[in-house]
């Protein structure tokens, strides 16, 4: 139906419109990670987050979620990850109460070798001992 040039539904019609623009009523919001990291060395990273209230945090080590367990569930949207030995790990959120995980982030820890450990320890020292050198030389010049 057209009148004085504009188009207009009929009232059914634009009651379907509506509803189909509108978010449904009570369905959470998909979360998903922001920028998770891809590898850990330092033996501790962030996870952040966002697109919902409420959240669930699964922490795995398998890629079909066998040992899967939920570490975190609350409104935060973020959390410092730590402790973690050497391993690949997959990370899921979802909306609480949500049925599907809305996304996952794989992390790769490896910590440095203890042999740089040593390496970096042995400098160190070296510096050390150098500083008190220069140390005791200067007083003993003034």
């Amino acid at each position: 139906m057209q009148t004085g040039g504009m188009f207009s539904l009929p009232l059914p019609g634009a009651l379907l419109l509506l509803l189909l623009l509108l978010p449904a009523a009570g369905s959470p919001a998909a979360p998903s990670f922001d920028s998770p990291p891809e590898r850990d060395s330092a033996g501790f990273f962030r996870l952040d987050w966002s697109g919902a209230e409420r959240f669930e945090l699964e922490q795995a080590t398998g890629p079909e979620h066998v040992d899967a367990r939920i570490i975190y569930r609350g409104s935060d949207t973020s959390t410092t990850i730590s402790g973690l030995p050497d391993n690949s790990y997959r990370f899921r959120i979802r909306a609480e109460g949500a049925e599907n995980w809305s996304d996952e982030a794989v992390v790769v820890v490896e910590h440095h070798a203890l042999s740089r450990a040593f390496l970096f320890f042995g400098l160190g020292a070296a510096v050390f001992a150098a500083l008190l050198l220069a140390i005791a030389r200067g007083r003993r010049l003034a």
